[in-house]
């Protein structure tokens, strides 16, 4: 229902339900993925959502030991229907 239109990938957990609050379904993918298939998003049009990317970090404590700590990357991503087809022009 919601997935990443470059890797074809599933989107999962806390991200399915910032994309369902968009109202729409389908392919999704950040402005580079877009460029790398072949898109552009045209001046001003705004990111649908910004997802969540899960990060672990490890943190030295002052005693010398490691602990994981959680935390996360946001990214915007945009629908297939805001991107346009970039032709190529024959010179």
């Amino acid at each position: 229902m919601y997935y990443n239109e470059y890797t074809k990938k599933d989107y999962q957990g806390k991200n399915i339900e910032i994309l369902a609050a968009t109202g729409r379904t389908g392919g999704f993918c950040t402005f580079n993925q877009a460029m790398k298939m072949g898109f552009s998003v045209p001046k001003g049009t705004k990111s649908i959502a910004k997802l969540i990317k899960p990060m672990i970090d490890l943190v030295e404590l002052p005693n010398g030991k490691l602990d994981e700590r959680k935390s996360g990357r946001m990214f915007s991503v945009f629908h297939v229907s805001q991107l346009v087809k970039i032709e190529k022009v024959k010179i």
